[in-house]
């Protein structure tokens, strides 16, 4: 440190928190979530041979129970605002606005946000908007939208609680919170990444943050909410997409192993947690 210029704690950890958002912003411009399940190269991203390509193995199609929510959820949400937290290429917000929600669309990042606006292009739908938007700090009014949609991104943000808490701003006295996919501690893939060492979101390389919990600590982020359901969900080990030693491993030993566990015990071993919850007046 030089001599005279003195670093006070705040500023500190004010420094520490814009690095850690660039870093999530930077991993997540250059890793936008599908593009791990591209086999073949040839294909030009934003084409719709590049969308039907990858669509087996985005949320609404690879995991049953997301689908099943997003039918349960669109059923109220004909007509009303629904906002999407972290899109990704916008695969799940399609699925609302097919259904006849009036969806806001964002991510982080703006080639998110430019393939989610090809993609709805080729598929003929129109959003009320698509936007960049930090769930961290959301630029719209307090009580705007009737839900909010976040799959697998909040424990990606480097603030789970703060995140949750921009969520209930943002939504109307009764709006719901439909958060899925927070990562639990002491589950089976938190035990599986750490004892061997392996990346969860791409092969090469993990976010720069990726919050594990427990279950009392996700509920306890929902303050000002009416829990609604929580759930422990992906309980069975699922196909993947990868190749390599771990792979094979995976396909050939752990995944038919696990999978023989009696339910109960899956469960209790869950990977992920989701929440909905109603927005307190």
């Amino acid at each position: 440190m030089q001599e005279g210029i003195e670093t006070y704690p705040a500023e500190s950890a004010a420094n520490e928190e814009v690095t850690q958002t660039c870093a999530v912003h930077d991993y997540w411009d250059a890793h936008t979530l599908g593009f791990q399940y591209v086999t073949d190269p040839r294909l030009m991203p934003g084409t719709r041979a590049f969308f039907d390509h990858i669509r087996p193995w985005m949320s609404p199609f690879k995991f049953p129970w997301i689908m099943e929510r997003i039918e349960r959820e669109a059923a109220l949400l004909s007509g009303r605002r629904l906002l999407e937290v972290g899109c990704g290429m916008g695969y799940v917000s399609l699925e609302f606005i097919r259904r006849g929600a009036r969806v806001t669309a964002t991510d982080l990042t703006p080639q998110a946000v430019s393939l989610t606006r090809r993609h709805f292009t080729l598929e003929n739908v129109q959003a009320e908007d698509v936007r960049v938007q930090n769930v961290l700090s959301l630029s719209f009014h307090n009580d705007s939208f009737d839900a909010v949609w976040a799959n697998g991104v909040v424990h990606a943000t480097g603030d789970t609680a703060l995140a949750i808490r921009e969520i209930r701003r943002v939504l109307k006295p009764g709006g719901r919170a439909i958060i899925s996919h927070f990562y639990r501690r002491r589950s089976w893939m938190y035990f599986l990444s750490k004892l061997g060492r392996e990346n969860i979101e791409f092969q090469e390389e993990d976010p720069p943050v990726n919050e594990w919990h427990t279950d009392r600590e996700i509920l306890g982020m929902f303050e000002g909410f009416e829990i609604v359901e929580a759930v422990r969900e992906h309980y069975r080990a699922l196909p993947i997409a990868r190749n390599g030693m771990k792979a094979l491993l995976y396909r050939s030993l752990f995944r038919p192993a696990y999978n023989r566990l009696p339910e109960g015990l899956a469960k209790a071993l869950a990977y992920k947690f989701s929440v909905t919850a109603v927005k307190k007046a």
